[in-house]
């Protein structure tokens, strides 16, 4: 049976919770689903707690917890100050490495 769920994503935080919840539900630690995906946990810890990785890591960690990428058009309609806000959001955090 084909279950797709569509979610719009606006934020790295609402990909690491699918993230992390796809994870929990396969009862996999992050260290597991990081040896799964070929890396290390630190990449799902990042991702998990809403900082940036490599598109290459996220592709990586959704194999394993069943999971694909799909990249739809946005509804049509002018661009938000809102939209600009939750896009450039990460280059105002500090960076904590």
């Amino acid at each position: 049976m084909d279950s797709k769920i569509a979610t719009p994503i606006s934020s790295l935080s609402e990909v690491g919770a699918i993230i992390r919840s796809a994870r929990r539900r396969k009862k996999l630690s992050q260290t597991a689903l990081g040896e799964r995906a070929g890396l290390s946990r630190m990449p799902v810890y990042r991702l998990e707690a809403g900082k940036d990785i490599s598109l290459a890591s996220l592709l990586a960690m959704l194999a394993p917890l069943g999971l694909a990428l799909s990249l739809d058009p946005r509804e049509p309609g002018p661009l938000r100050a809102a939209d600009l806000a939750k896009a450039f959001a990460h280059l105002q955090e500090p960076d904590e490495t």
